[in-house]
């Protein structure tokens, strides 16, 4: 059985969505003190997501999923070379040019929050900024007939693209990134995201 520690509002999401596109049989434990010592002796970094999988543990949400890939027979890692270097082109993108920028806005919203201070719009503002200068090169990209980030399929590049976009996009007028927006409605109607999105962080934390 495998183990996600963690709960929704955070990379374990991406995590969780491959596990319940893979089918593979998992518990999700949530992480009241993420700086208690048992948790620390998993993840010295004191984050989550963190992998279990009998004695081997694994941390970081796109190492996670690429790991979870390789359990099973499955579609989502493509097999000719060209596709599956375009799913680790997509993914590093989205890792290095918009969840930056999203996870520098998310940590100023809960700072604020935690404060009982308005965010700073500055900040927010240059983050939502950053996010819409750099879609257009995925908008290109799709626009030119891609269905999904690798071609015509989807893969473990779509989950690990499409959920920080996912998150920041209600923010961004995405009428300006048709593309993505068409892509972004067939990511997320997808039935594993929307079975992780059915999933009650509160009952796990009061389990």
């Amino acid at each position: 059985m495998l183990t996600i520690y963690g709960t929704k509002p955070s990379r374990v999401a991406r995590c969780l969505w491959a596990l319940e596109e893979l089918g593979l049989p998992y518990r999700q434990l949530p992480v009241p003190d993420s700086k208690a010592a048992e948790f620390l002796a998993l993840n010295p970094m004191g984050k989550v997501p963190v992998l279990v999988d009998g004695d081997f543990i694994l941390t970081e949400s796109v190492a996670i999923t690429a790991y979870l890939a390789t359990l099973t027979p499955n579609a989502l890692l493509p097999t000719d070379a060209q596709s599956r270097a375009r799913m680790d082109q997509w993914t590093s993108w989205a890792i290095t040019e918009v969840e930056f920028h999203f996870t520098v806005m998310v940590r100023e919203i809960r700072r604020a929050g935690q404060a009982g201070e308005t965010p700073d719009g500055a900040i927010v503002g240059a983050c939502l900024s950053g996010v819409t200068d750099t879609l257009g090169a995925l908008e290109r990209h799709l626009a030119a007939g891609h269905a999904y980030v690798a071609g015509n399929a989807f893969t473990l590049g779509d989950i690990n693209t499409a959920f920080p976009i996912a998150g920041i996009a209600p923010r961004i007028d995405m009428t300006r990134f048709p593309a993505i927006a068409d892509w972004l409605a067939r990511c997320t109607a997808r039935p594993a995201w929307q079975r992780v999105q059915a999933i009650d962080d509160s009952a796990l934390l009061a389990a």
